[in-house]
């Protein structure tokens, strides 16, 4: 729970809120206990103390007063937290489908950790200290019971709960694997008809769901045990205080009746605020699980550090479906082509470079005017369903001579003003079909109009006529004039036009220029074939 903890030490002042309402709280469950004490004590001798009445109503009062601000305290900490974890979880390039996870089932999960556990945290500390400390003047021998039996609370869930955890995390991940899973069904939906995969797809769906519906009760059936054993090991320890305190009252008459009623009435109290926390604890561990997934400091797949030298310098390895990629060398920045055999690794290259990619494991150094400041063009432009406008701009402020100029750069502004809203027109899945050219000239503005410090560009010029490829070579040219431009390329012209270039194949990189590669008989072998 460090990780969860830590989030907090900016907030500070709540901790402080917190403890002094829990404290005031914890007095007034004494105050409480000790006035109904000397309520009923009167009722028994027939001197009924009227006045006691208003003093209790009030101390009622303010004790349902002081829980609601715990409450209120709590859900506070947890939606300034929860505000924080979204702000830098959209900050990172993660895949769509583990985004929309950890933004909504991932953060929410951890709730319970800063809205239950840290209030009763307070509350299952403050309390059982402050009734231990009256006791011990007021009833010696039920302070010693309590000090003797509390432990065993904690002890206990402490043992249940701690695999709560691991549980959780496990959870976590088959609900990204699943969801992950289904996003890509419902984007493939069309390739998995049209191969008659439709029974293979639904199985998987199937078990997945299943796998984690599994997951989910065995949580469930952790917490239910824990709450029984919690809940039999407070009821014993009230019964032998109740026992001692009859004894005392009855047979050894040690005891009053008054410190009967006031010693039986603080033995819940007391129990109930470490059973609360047991319960905390519990959720605060299921919490912990989905920190464990959020917390990027501790659990980066791929550790970024940063210099500001001009280099890229990886060392990174990536193992899958028998494709192995081991990379260790220092990359100038400059317009550089990357090129190779299908199958080489190129598009998986260009994806850790621009950061979509992060499940290997190694170290990329990438100089900081670079971070956050990256455009990656895949092979598919990427198109919502809104206007051209918004395609373009992202939703951007964007001066009307600004577009018009860029859309003229890439010869769009006749196709786009031919249309019947012109900018405003609609395209993508609910509106105009653009070509497979006008929408890699679409994502050509965007990049125009959003300036990076690298921008990728996987195929750009891939089933492209050659008017379209001669604007997109074109458009690059430009861009690196002011960015750091990697290309994936097949064309030989494109290849030969780079200031430097990176070849690809058999699981190694070989980068240099043109003149460096001259005598090079695998660059002979690749440039043959394209």
């Amino acid at each position: 729970m460090k990780y969860l903890t830590s989030l907090t030490r900016r907030y500070f002042y709540i901790h402080v809120l917190l403890l002094m309402t829990a404290a005031s709280l914890a007095v007034i469950i004494i105050l409480q206990s000790i006035n109904i004490g000397r309520l009923i004590d009167g009722v028994i001798q027939q001197q009924i103390p009227y006045q006691l009445l208003g003093l209790i109503l009030a101390i009622l009062i303010g004790r349902s007063i002081l829980q609601f601000l715990l409450k209120c305290l709590g859900a506070g900490l947890s939606n300034r937290i929860k505000h924080d974890m979204r702000t830098s979880l959209m900050k990172e390039r993660r895949d769509t489908a583990s985004t929309l996870n950890l933004s909504t089932e991932g953060i929410e999960g951890i709730d319970s950790f800063y809205a239950d556990y840290i209030p009763q945290l307070y509350r299952s500390s403050l309390i059982p200290l402050a009734i231990i400390l009256f006791l011990l003047f007021f009833h010696r021998n039920a302070a010693f019971i309590m000090m003797i039996t509390a432990p065993f609370i904690p002890l206990f869930y402490i043992i249940i709960g701690i695999n709560t955890a691991n549980k959780a995390t496990a959870q976590m991940t088959a609900l990204n694997q699943f969801s992950g899973y289904f996003l890509d069904a419902i984007r493939g939906i069309v390739t998995i008809k049209l191969f008659n995969n439709e029974k293979r797809v639904r199985k998987g769906i199937a078990d997945k769901s299943e796998g984690f519906r599994e997951k989910t009760m065995i949580i469930l059936k952790t917490a239910f045990l824990s709450t029984l054993m919690i809940e039999f090991i407070a009821m014993l320890s009230i019964g032998i205080i109740a026992l001692e305190v009859g004894l005392g009252l009855i047979v050894f008459k040690t005891v009053t009746f008054y410190t009967a009623i006031v010693v039986l009435m603080l033995a819940p109290e007391f129990y109930n605020a470490l059973k609360d926390l047991g319960a905390a604890f519990h959720t605060g561990k299921q919490a912990e699980g989905y920190a464990e997934l959020l917390d990027n400091s501790e659990e980066e797949i791929i550790d970024r550090q940063y210099d500001t030298q001009a280099y890229i310098d990886l060392d990174f390895t990536k193992t899958y479906e028998n494709f192995s990629m081991r990379v260790h060398d220092r990359l100038p920045l400059r317009h550089t082509v990357i090129f190779g055999p299908s199958g080489a690794g190129k598009t998986t290259f260009t994806k850790i470079l621009a950061g979509i990619d992060r499940q290997g494991h190694g170290k990329l150094v990438i100089p900081a005017q670079l971070e956050n400041n990256i455009i990656y063009m895949s092979q598919q432009p990427f198109v919502m369903s809104d206007t051209i406008r918004n395609n373009i701009t992202m939703f951007g402020d964007i001066e009307e001579s600004k577009l018009m100029a860029a859309a003229r750069k890439v010869d769009m502004l006749d196709r786009i003003q031919a249309l019947p809203d012109g900018f405003e027109t609609m395209i993508g899945s609910a509106g105009e079909q653009l070509s497979g050219g006008e929408l890699h000239r679409i994502m050509l503005m965007r990049a125009i109009l959003h300036p990076a410090a690298l921008v990728i560009l996987d195929e750009p010029t891939a089933m492209l006529d050659a008017k379209t490829a001669s604007i997109v070579k074109e458009t690059i040219a430009e861009l690196s004039r002011e960015s750091v431009i990697f290309t994936i390329a097949h064309q030989r012209s494109t290849i030969l036009s780079a200031d430097y270039l990176i070849l690809m194949g058999d699981g190694q990189l070989k980068h240099g220029t043109d003149e460096d590669f001259r005598e090079n008989e695998f660059y002979q072998a690749v440039m043959t074939h394209v």
